[in-house]
């Protein structure tokens, strides 16, 4: 608890600075004194795919399809709007060339006058109060930050794909385990029958062992509906129709399950530097920034200059009208006097959403550094549950055969053997158990890291 609020603490002091408009935060986030992990994922870029470490290759198949995911798609199609939207507001810097042609025929008693102008027209904003460029560079920024946001939408679907395959096959070791047990308390079962045929025992031995099968033959079944549940989410996450995996889940559980090592990593500069949501929120507030400046610079005086040159044609001509060159130069210079609360509302206005991305960055940073330590936590828990429950299951394996020696022989009661087999399928369910949870918090960590959001 120390530690997080160390963490917390420090990044809410190192963030005050987006307090102004006028120069928002650095991502780049001092290393707080209380950081002291055992493994964090390495800087290196080359572990962006960090999933290729586990070593499956049905997994890495998934991750990359996870990279095109409905959600990545729909962020890049807010990217190509933001990237227009900077075009358009780019494009109001640039002078605006328009052509014009006209055609005129008039009638005064007698006289039928025809008249023909064609005017080429020129106009241009030179932007005097910087409120048009400002606007462009906040365009700028907002679609830098869509172009963050979809690698934050990749990152968190490639981790949340990593996290379901985890939990299929946890499931699926789960069943195997569970039919592991039924196989022997069936056999457990057929031993105490034919003791009981022998005159050795009563009849209640086999009694326990049937209730107690009957118990265990039900496991495998509800692991089995997990396993089918995680398919179902990890296919829809894909855009894939129900069935889609199956044939490539069917495949036995690698030995590559198991999490890999990962690198230590000495602050959490780095992390927050390469969080896409953290950059996205930072350009986000850059940006908000930008339109609070030029709201105020609408309250500056514009200039606009325009220009046109043509010429018309006369026929007949007439005292008082010829053919001739056509000529038109303008210039205006415009400032607000009475808005009557339209430009103090408007800047009011942008304003706040420079507070509400204000608060959000900040919220961003703060959860980035806390879910990064709620992974490692997570990891090291998982991974020592494994290790210890490991031993559990050898064990329980040894118990198991100790009991059954023993009920052979006549020296220890059915119920012993029974409490064996109990004891090691819980261990064999909830080692599995442990695995999966370790590789899903080894996935939510690198994504808390910000990796994986690269294209493939």
């Amino acid at each position: 608890m120390i530690r997080q609020a160390l963490l917390i603490t420090t990044a809410g002091v190192l963030l005050s600075a987006c307090a102004t408009d006028l120069t928002p935060p650095s991502s780049a986030v001092a290393a707080p004194v209380a950081w002291d992990v055992a493994a964090l994922p390495s800087a290196d870029p080359a572990t962006d795919r960090w999933w290729t470490a586990i070593g499956d290759p049905v997994l890495d198949d998934i991750v990359e399809q996870a990279g095109e995911a409905s959600d990545v798609r729909i962020a890049e199609a807010r990217l190509f709007e933001a990237r227009a939207r900077l075009g358009s507001a780019r494009a109001a810097l640039r002078p605006e060339i328009g052509g014009q042609g006209s055609a005129e025929r008039e009638s005064v008693d007698d006289l039928d006058q025809d008249t023909f102008q064609a005017l080429v027209s020129f106009s241009l904003n030179p932007d005097l109060n910087g409120a048009v460029r400002t606007r462009a560079e906040a365009e700028r920024l907002r679609a830098e930050a869509e172009a963050a946001r979809v690698e934050a939408a990749r990152l968190t679907a490639r981790s949340t794909a990593v996290q379901l395959y985890a939990a299929y096959r946890e499931a699926q070791a789960r069943a195997a385990a569970g039919d592991l047990a039924v196989r022997a308390l069936e056999e457990s079962l057929s031993l105490a029958d034919t003791r009981e045929r022998a005159g050795l025992t009563s009849g209640l031995d086999a009694a326990s062992a049937r209730a107690v099968l009957a118990s265990a033959r039900a496991r495998p079944i509800a692991a089995r509906q997990a396993a089918e549940e995680a398919r179902l989410g990890l296919e829809a996450l894909l855009g894939l129709n129900p069935g889609a995996l199956a044939q490539a889940l069917s495949q036995p559980i690698p030995d590559a399950l198991e999490t890999p090592t990962v690198h230590a990593l000495s602050a959490p500069a780095a992390v927050l530097a390469r969080r896409p949501d953290l950059r996205a929120a930072e350009l986000q507030l850059w940006a908000a920034g930008a339109d609070a400046r030029a709201a105020r610079r609408d309250f500056w005086p514009t200039l606009s200059l325009s220009a046109a040159l043509g010429g018309q044609e006369l026929d007949p001509e007439t005292p008082f009208t010829a053919s001739g060159f056509l000529s038109q130069i303008a210039g205006g210079l415009t400032a607000p006097l009475f808005s009557f609360g339209r430009l103090e509302s408007a800047r009011d206005a942008a304003d706040a959403r420079r507070t509400q991305a204000e608060i959000a960055y900040r919220q961003a940073a703060v959860d980035a550094l806390s879910e990064v330590e709620a992974a490692l936590v997570a990891l090291a828990s998982a991974e020592a549950r494994a290790a210890t429950l490991a031993d559990a299951v050898a064990a329980a394996d040894d118990q198991t055969r100790l009991a059954n020696q023993r009920y052979r022989g006549g020296v220890s009661p059915f119920l012993e053997v029974l409490t064996a087999q109990r004891a090691a399928a819980d261990a064999r369910a909830d080692e599995a158990s442990a695995r999966g949870d370790a590789l899903t918090a080894y996935a939510r960590l690198n994504a808390a890291a910000g990796l994986g959001g690269m294209p493939g």
